[in-house]
């Protein structure tokens, strides 16, 4: 049997996000990317905690932690986000904040969820269209639990799953079912403003004719709200109808 989380407010697995600030992409580049990961396992070595799962993603990063008391989450994140920033910092020739306060962090509570936000942070750039499989995603430790390991470790999996020999077929199971995975933060990839600029590059002066076509217009609007930050309110302003209507589509 996997190591439980402790079912109280100690909970010693914690789901943590960084994002930049005003949703930058502060890992737009392969380079900012390697950079974070290398410092994840420099900072690692004199750490009280384990990474168990990460991904990075253009404008944000999540990771599965497991620390036994909530202080060394706060250093280790501390640690690696002020290295980050003055890296970033001096690459791009800017000054301030990078990371949009200093993270976020939700207490696994149980094995379940345990399980589930190992499958939600290595599904996030499936949901973002990026790539269409997670195996195919080269920022996310989805392929070293099947491979060469570099930032999580057997003590990590151990902590997962129980027991190394055999953990590979729960860890297939569990990211090859069809339940979706809910009950996370959830930082979206894309903008709005992104969002508002494909559609007029796409179609031009005639957005406000799209909810003639009621399927087409469903479709984008379901897409918009799974794939970018845009508000109800947003959408109505763009498409010039109420946000009931939106609220309509959004539930058939």
């Amino acid at each position: 049997m996997p190591r439980r989380a402790r079912k109280d407010s100690q909970s010693c697995f914690y789901h943590v996000i960084v994002q930049g600030i005003n949703k930058e992409y502060i890992f737009e580049k392969e380079e900012f990317i390697l950079c974070y990961k290398k410092i994840i396992l420099e900072k690692l070595k004199d750490a009280n905690i384990k990474v168990l799962a990460y991904c990075i993603m253009n404008n944000h990063a999540h990771l599965l932690i497991y620390a036994e008391k909530s202080e060394y989450l706060s250093k280790f994140m501390q640690k690696i986000n002020t290295k980050y920033s003055n890296y970033y910092n001096r690459i791009k020739k800017r000054v301030g904040y990078v990371f949009r306060d200093r993270f976020y962090s939700q207490s696994i509570m149980n094995e379940n969820q345990l399980l589930n936000c190992l499958k939600y942070i290595h599904m996030n750039p499936v949901k973002a269209k990026i790539i269409k499989t997670m195996d195919k995603y080269k920022y996310s430790s989805y392929n070293e639990f099947l491979n060469e390991k570099e930032i999580i470790d057997e003590e990590g999996i151990k902590l997962i799953f129980g027991d190394i020999k055999t953990y590979k077929e729960e860890f297939n199971k569990i990211h090859n079912n069809n339940l979706v995975v809910e009950g996370f933060i959830d930082i979206k990839e894309k903008c709005a403003e992104e969002f508002v600029l494909e559609l007029k590059e796409k179609y031009g002066n005639n957005i406000q004719k799209l909810k003639n076509n009621k399927e087409l217009f469903k479709k984008l609007i379901n897409e918009a709200r799974s794939e970018t930050d845009i508000t109800i309110m947003e959408l109505a302003q763009i498409f010039d109808i109420s946000k009931s209507a939106i609220w309509n589509y959004l539930n058939k």
